[in-house]
Order: C-alpha cells, then sequence, then structure tokens
C-alpha cells in the first residue's frame, strides 16, 4: 500500500478571548495530536480526563479523544 496520510496542522483559540491556546496536528480520520501549548497555556490530568486552561482569561477546556463534528479538539467547560 503506497498511501500517503495528509496531515493538517491547526490551532485551537479560546472561544471567550481569542487568545491561541494550542497547536495540534489533525489527520483526516479524526484524530489529532498535541503540537506544543501556547505561552501560559497549562495541561493538567490523566490521559483519560486531560484539561487545558487558557493563559490569558482561565477558561478550561476538556481535550477530547478526537476531533469533534466541527473539527475542533477542546471543548469550553
Amino acid at each position: 500500500m503506497n498511501e500517503s496520510i495528509r496531515v493538517q496542522h491547526c490551532r485551537q483559540y479560546c472561544t471567550r478571548c481569542n487568545q491561541l491556546i494550542f497547536e495540534y496536528y489533525a489527520s483526516p480520520d479524526g484524530h489529532f495530536g498535541l503540537a506544543n501549548f501556547a505561552e501560559g497555556a497549562q495541561s493538567e490530568g490523566s490521559h483519560g480526563g486531560r484539561k487545558v486552561r487558557c493563559g490569558k482569561c482561565g477558561a478550561r477546556y476538556r481535550l477530547l479523544e478526537r476531533l469533534n463534528g466541527m473539527g475542533e479538539p477542546a471543548e469550553r467547560i
């Protein structure tokens, strides 16, 4: 099999203040991996319940297992 997998480099912004929270790589099948966190963003929790906090306004997000229907890797909590 000689298929090339397309992976897209994306950014996740805070829905409250539009601050960059983290960068990630997304594949067409909905899986994603974190590239890096923006300065000030915090990560906490185990693999099953990973959470990220915006460094500017403090809004909290839960990292999903896969991209949701809107193509986002996190939901605000």
